[in-house]
C-alpha cells in the first residue's frame, strides 16, 4: 500500500511544478486501500500487528506527501485546478499570507487586532460586513476573511506612499 504514496512522492520531487492529483487517481488509491481492508476480520494477531505497521507507514508517507505539496505550492505560480487538494493548497497559501501580516511591522494594528478592508460582502462568525467596511479583526477572523477572499489587511499609509513612489 505504501508504495503508492512513495511513487507519488517521487513524482512530486522530480517535477519543478506542483503536480496534479486528479480525482480519478485518488479514487484508485482509495480503492486499493479499501480492498486491503476487506479481509481484515480474517487476520490473526501477528498479521494484525503487521497491518498496523503498514497503516502507520502509510500515514507517515501520506504526511510527507502532503508536506511536499504544501511546500511546493508556495513557489507554484499555477495550481492545477483538477487536483483533489486544490482548495487545501489555496487555503494554505492564504494562511501563509495571514502569517506574513501577523509578523509584519507594515500593517495597521491595534491591541492584537488588524485593520481590514472588505472588498465584498462577507460574514465572519456572527458578524456581517459590507463592501468597503474597515474593521478590526482578530487573527482567527483574519484567517477566515482571507480564506473567503473578503478583502485585505491595511498597510500603514507611509508604506503605501513609499511603494507608490
Amino acid at each position: 500500500m505504501s508504495e503508492v504514496f512513495l511513487r507519488l512522492i517521487r513524482e512530486e520531487l522530480n517535477t519543478a511544478k506542483l503536480g496534479s492529483l486528479p480525482q480519478q487517481k485518488y479514487l484508485e488509491i482509495e480503492e486499493h486501500v479499501n480492498k486491503a481492508f476487506l479481509r481484515v476480520h480474517e487476520l490473526d494477531e501477528l498479521s494484525l500487528e503487521v497491518l498496523q505497521g503498514v497503516i502507520k507507514r502509510l500515514n507517515d508517507d501520506l504526511e510527507k506527501y502532503a508536506e511536499i505539496r504544501i511546500l511546493k505550492s508556495r513557489s507554484a505560480t499555477v495550481i492545477p485546478e483538477n487536483t483533489v487538494d486544490y482548495d487545501v493548497i489555496k487555503a494554505v497559501i492564504r494562511l501563509i499570507e495571514v502569517e506574513k501580516h501577523v509578523l509584519s511591522p507594515f500593517v495597521v494594528r491595534h491591541a492584537d487586532k488588524f485593520l481590514y478592508l472588505f472588498r465584498k460582502p462577507c460574514v465572519i462568525g456572527e458578524r456581517r460586513f459590507k463592501k468597503n467596511d474597515i474593521v478590526e479583526l482578530s487573527v482567527v477572523e483574519m484567517i477566515v476573511a482571507s480564506i473567503y477572499e473578503c478583502g485585505e489587511v491595511l498597510e500603514k499609509p507611509i508604506v503605501k506612499l513609499i511603494k507608490s513612489a
